[in-house]
C-alpha cells in the first residue's frame, strides 16, 4: 500500500467547529482521496434530505473505492445516536471490504453518549468500535470515555489537537497589560456561543469590571448562537440572543462589548493579536479540547478557562493558563484584577502561554503526529503486526461469529474429553486466550504464548475479567529456548501453523516438550475443501481475505497425519469444521461430505 490509499472521510466548514476545521487543516496537508459528509444544523425537510443523499452517494462512493483495493480509511466519528447511524456504515463497510478503519473522536463525551442509549445501542457501539483499528482521542484522561469496553484500550492512541495554521513568531509578541487608563484592556471570547461553553460568564465578568471595579474593558465576542441539549437557561437560540443584547444594554455596557459573529481568519488574527486576555469557561458537554485555547496561547494571550475534560492536559494552572470556575463570573473578575495588581506575573503567564503552544501545539507537529498514525496503518505487516492489529476484532469473533462460535464448541468439546484437572497445558499461539482461560477454569496448569504484545495485553485484560489464573507469556514459534517451559501433559494450538514457514521444527518441539503419552491438539486450513482450493484465486482478484497473505502451510487431514506419525504421534480423533461459505453449504446439502465442505479441520494426536 502507497499513500495514495489513504481515504479520509469527515466534514469540512460549515459549520465551523473544532472538529471541522482540523478535518480541513488535515485534508489541505494530505494529497490524499477525500470524501466529505454534510455537516449543516438545519434540520428542516429538505436540508434533510440533502443530506441524505449526500450520505447514501458517499457509502457508494467508497464501496467502489474499497471493492477492489484496500485502502487505510480515516473517519472522524460523532457523538451522537443521529452520528453513530451515520457512522455505523462507514465503519462497518470499510471493515467488510478489507480496509483498515482508523477513528478520530475531538469531543469528550463519548462515554456519556453510550449511557444514555440503550442495551441494544450500546451492543452495536461497542461492535463498530470494535472493528476499528485505531481510535484516536486528544488527551491521556479521555481514554476513560472506552471504559465500558475495556478491549479498546490497545487500540487508544492520544494525539492533542493543534493551531490549523502556521504563525510566524515574527508576526507574535508578548504583551503587556495597558497602564494608561485610557487604554482599554482587551478580552477575546472565541467559540460558537452555546450556554455551556460560559460566555454568560464572561459577559456578566465584563459587567462587574465595567460598572463596578472602574476597568476600562473592551470586549469581543466572535461565534454563532447555538442552542444545545445542555442549555439550562433558555429554550432556543432566539432567547439566548435576545438576553445577550438586552444584558449588554440594560447594563450600559454598549461601548465596552462588540459581537463580532462569525469571523474570517484575517480578522481573527487580528483580534487575537490584539486580546490581553482570552476567556472560555466552559462546562459544554461534548467539549475535547478547544481548539481556540490553542490558538490563543499562539497569540500569547492569557488563557482563563475550565480545568475540564482535555483543556486539564493543555495548560498548567498559573503557569501557562488560569482555571475559572464555570458558572462563576466573579472567579473570573477575581483572576483579572490580581494581574491588574500584578503585572509581571500577567508577563510571565503571556509568555508560558506562547511557550506551551510552541512546545505542544503548532500545526507542525500536530499533523506529524496525526499523519504517521495513519501513514503508520500503510505497512506491509508481518503475521504478528496483522494479528496484533486485528487481535480485539478477532476476540469478538467469538462473540458474534457463527462459525466462531461452532468452533469454540468442537475445541471445548474436545478439551472436555482429554484433560484432567491438574493436568499441565501449553497453548501455542494463543490469541486472545479464549482456550487457555477455558482449561484454567477446568483446572488445568495452563501456560498461554502468543507473539503478539497486543494479544497478550487482550489476554491479560480476559484474564482479569474471567477471574481465571493463567500465565501469558509473549513468545514465538519456533521457540527459541525450549529451556523456558516446563514438561506438558498437554499442547494445543489453535489455527497457528499455518503462518508458520517451519512446521517441522516445531512439530519437533512439541515433542521434546510432551511427558510421555502427552496429546497435542492442532487446527489446520484443510485442502480437501472446494473452497480452499478457489481461495488462493479469490485472493489474487481481490486481495481478500486479508489473512491469506501470511498463510505459509495448508494442508490435507491425510497428509498431516502422516507427517505427525513420523515425529511419533498417533491420531485419535479428527473433526472437519465449520461451514464458513454460502457454497460450502450448498455443496453439503447435495450430500457431499464434510471432507471436502468444511475449510479446517482439528485432530487430536498422542505421542507414543
Amino acid at each position: 500500500m502507497t499513500k495514495k490509499d489513504i481515504l479520509l472521510i469527515g466534514i469540512i466548514p460549515p459549520p465551523i467547529n473544532g472538529q471541522t476545521i482540523a478535518f480541513q487543516a488535515l485534508a489541505n496537508e494530505m494529497n490524499v482521496s477525500i470524501l466529505t459528509l454534510s455537516g449543516k444544523r438545519n434540520e428542516n425537510i429538505g436540508n434533510r434530505l440533502i443530506k441524505a443523499i449526500i450520505y447514501f452517494r458517499l457509502l457508494f462512493r467508497l464501496i467502489t473505492k474499497l471493492i477492489f483495493k484496500n485502502h487505510v480509511v480515516y473517519h472522524t466519528l460523532s457523538q451522537s445516536k443521529g452520528g453513530f447511524m451515520r457512522d455505523f456504515p462507514i465503519v462497518l463497510m470499510a471493515k467488510f471490504l478489507g480496509s483498515k478503519i482508523i477513528v478520530h473522536i475531538h469531543g469528550g463525551n463519548y462515554d456519556g453518549f453510550y449511557e444514555v442509549q440503550t442495551p441494544f445501542f450500546q451492543k452495536q457501539i461497542r461492535k463498530m468500535l470494535n472493528l476499528t483499528n485505531s481510535i484516536i482521542v486528544l488527551s491521556e484522561n479521555m481514554k476513560r470515555m472506552f471504559d465500558f469496553e475495556p478491549k479498546l484500550r490497545t487500540k487508544i492512541k492520544v494525539i492533542p489537537n493543534g493551531l490549523p495554521w502556521h504563525v510566524e513568531e515574527k508576526k507574535t509578541k508578548n504583551k503587556v497589560l495597558p497602564t494608561d487608563k485610557n487604554t482599554a484592556m482587551k478580552i477575546l471570547f472565541l467559540s460558537n456561543l452555546i450556554e455551556s461553553k460560559g460566555y454568560l460568564d464572561v459577559l456578566e465578568s465584563i459587567e462587574i469590571l465595567v460598572n463596578k471595579l472602574g476597568q476600562n474593558v473592551k470586549a469581543d465576542f466572535c461565534g454563532e448562537f447555538i442552542y444545545y441539549d445542555d442549555a439550562l437557561k433558555f429554550k432556543n437560540t432566539s432567547d439566548a440572543k435576545g438576553y445577550f443584547f438586552d444584558f449588554i444594554s440594560e447594563n450600559r455596557i454598549l461601548q465596552n462589548i462588540e459581537y463580532q459573529g462569525i469571523i474570517e481568519n484575517k480578522i481573527k488574527q487580528k483580534l487575537l493579536k490584539e486580546a490581553h486576555f482570552f476567556i472560555l469557561p466552559t462546562q459544554y458537554i461534548n467539549e475535547g479540547q478547544p481548539i481556540s485555547i490553542i490558538e490563543a496561547m499562539a497569540y500569547h494571550c492569557v488563557v482563563l478557562t475550565t480545568n475540564y475534560r482535555g483543556i486539564s492536559e493543555m495548560i498548567k494552572d498559573n503557569e501557562s493558563g488560569i482555571f475559572v470556575e464555570f458558572n462563576n463570573p466573579n472567579s473570573i473578575v477575581q483572576q483579572i484584577h490580581h494581574l491588574i495588581q500584578n503585572p509581571s506575573e500577567y508577563n510571565r503567564i503571556s509568555n508560558n502561554s506562547y511557550q506551551n503552544f510552541q512546545a505542544n501545539f503548532t500545526k507542525e507537529r500536530h499533523l506529524k503526529t496525526l499523519i504517521h498514525e495513519i501513514e503508520s496503518h500503510l505497512e506491509k505487516k508481518n503475521v504478528i503486526d496483522f494479528h496484533s492489529d486485528t487481535a480485539v476484532e478477532f476476540d469478538e469473533k467469538y462473540h458474534e461469529s457463527a462459525p466462531f462460535q461452532e468452533r469454540y464448541a468442537i475445541w471445548t468439546t474436545l478439551l472436555n474429553k482429554y484433560i484432567k484437572p491438574g493436568m499441565k497445558v501449553l497453548d501455542a499461539g494463543c490469541g486472545s486466550g479464549i482456550f487457555s482461560i477455558y482449561l484454567a477454569r477446568k483446572k488445568c496448569i495452563v501456560v498461554g504464548i502468543d507473539g503478539s504484545k497486543t494479544m497478550i495485553e487482550l489476554c491479560n485484560e480476559n484474564q482479569i475479567l474471567s477471574n481465571s489464573t493463567v500465565t501469558f507469556i509473549q513468545d514465538c514459534l519456533p521457540f527459541e529456548n525450549l529451556n523456558n517451559y516446563a514438561k506438558q501433559d498437554l499442547i494445543i494450538c489453535s489455527s497457528v501453523l499455518e503462518y508458520i514457514i517451519d512446521i517441522e521444527r516445531v512439530i519437533r518441539q512439541f515433542t521434546e516438550l510432551l511427558n510421555p503419552n502427552g496429546l497435542v491438539i492442532i487446527s489446520m486450513p484443510n485442502k480437501d475443501s472446494w473452497y480452499r482450493k478457489m481461495e488462493k484465486y479469490i485472493f489474487k482478484v481481490t486481495g481478500k481475505p486479508a489473512y491469506y497473505q501470511f498463510i505459509q502451510n495448508i494442508v490435507s487431514e491425510e497428509e498431516f497425519s502422516k507427517r505427525l506419525n513420523q515425529y511419533g504421534f498417533e491420531l485419535q480423533e479428527v473433526i472437519y469444521y465449520p461451514n464458513t461459505t454460502l457454497f460450502s453449504r450448498l455443496l453439503k446439502v447435495i450430500g457431499i461430505s464434510e471432507k471436502n465442505t468444511n475449510t479446517m479441520f482439528v485432530g487430536v494426536y498422542k505421542l507414543h
